[in-house]
């Protein structure tokens, strides 16, 4: 077995040569994500520092993207939702190896029902229950997102 030492020099190592392919911040999980939905919808990407969405899709529909890497359960509190300025919540649930367990497009007005105000965090949190996951208003896009591959340039 490798020491922790070479360990934790190989994860910095990929980690950077990630956050370097995928060219626009650190949190590889986020933009990993991103980009497998911006794939799958195409559009444009927007920028880092936009607060509502994350894409705009070819026929203007804004996409909010969230994801998280999970070991056993998949319900999970997902990152502060700020405004609920876009059309369309994308989660993407990953399992520990990285591959997608659950992706799923969730239309605006259903993601409010779940949101719970954080006045700490100025926004609302979504966890991904069990009522969430199965929720029929919800389209699921695991096999789909599943089949993207990213072409980097």
């Amino acid at each position: 077995m490798e020491n922790i030492n070479e360990l934790w020099l190989k994860f910095n190592e990929y980690s950077n040569k990630l956050a370097l392919a995928l060219g626009r911040s650190s949190n590889i999980v986020a933009e990993y994500a991103e980009y497998l939905v911006h794939q799958h919808y195409g559009g444009e990407l927007l920028n880092v520092s936009n607060s509502s969405a994350d894409i705009k899709t070819p026929n203007e529909k804004l996409l909010q993207v969230k994801s998280r890497k999970i070991k056993n359960t998949p319900s999970t509190p997902l990152s502060v939702i700020g405004s609920w300025n876009f059309h369309f919540l994308i989660v993407i649930l990953f399992d520990e190896n990285g591959t997608i367990k659950e992706a799923l497009e969730v239309p605006v007005d259903v993601a409010k029902e779940y949101g719970k105000r954080n006045s700490h965090q100025n926004g609302w949190i979504i966890t991904t229950s069990k009522e969430f996951l199965i929720d029929g208003r919800i389209t699921n896009l695991t096999a789909i997102l599943s089949k993207v591959r990213i072409r980097l340039e």
